[in-house]
């Protein structure tokens, strides 16, 4: 051990200088971004691959959207990770006429995020645990 005898050890915990608040917000917002070239691919009549994230096989994965469509209407459902957000507390969906509405929705969800609107859903979504608050 005279190798380590020279070295200096000593007990540390290492600081993360993150505020968690900001990355959720981040987080959410890029999100929200890869959705939007999901619905420009769903517009084209493509699906959306995102060459970053591959399967087993080698292959692009395909970006699952929020958005389908059911009945007359589309529905957005805002997720974070794998949750369904209840974005007004209670409701797990947006309902638009028309696919040309969703680009809106997603506008303005950003806008919400940026303001601070959502942090609470966000930090719930977010626990691990028990999944009462975000479906």
């Amino acid at each position: 051990m005279a190798v380590l005898d020279k070295l200096t050890f000593q007990n540390v915990n290492r600081q993360i200088e993150r505020d968690p608040v900001a990355d959720r917000r981040a987080q959410f917002r890029d999100a929200i971004a890869q959705q939007r070239l999901v619905l420009a691919a769903l517009v084209k009549g493509e699906t959306y691959t995102d060459p970053e994230r591959t399967g087993k096989d080698g292959k692009p994965r395909t970006v699952r959207s929020w958005f389908f469509q059911q009945g007359t209407g589309w529905f957005i459902q805002a997720r974070y990770g794998a949750r369904v957000l209840l974005l007004d507390g209670k409701s797990n969906a947006i309902r638009v006429n028309k696919v040309a509405e969703i680009e809106p929705v997603l506008a303005a969800l950003e806008r919400a995020t940026d303001a601070g609107e959502l942090d609470a859903v966000l930090a719930a979504a977010g626990q691990r645990g028990r999944r009462e608050a975000a479906q």
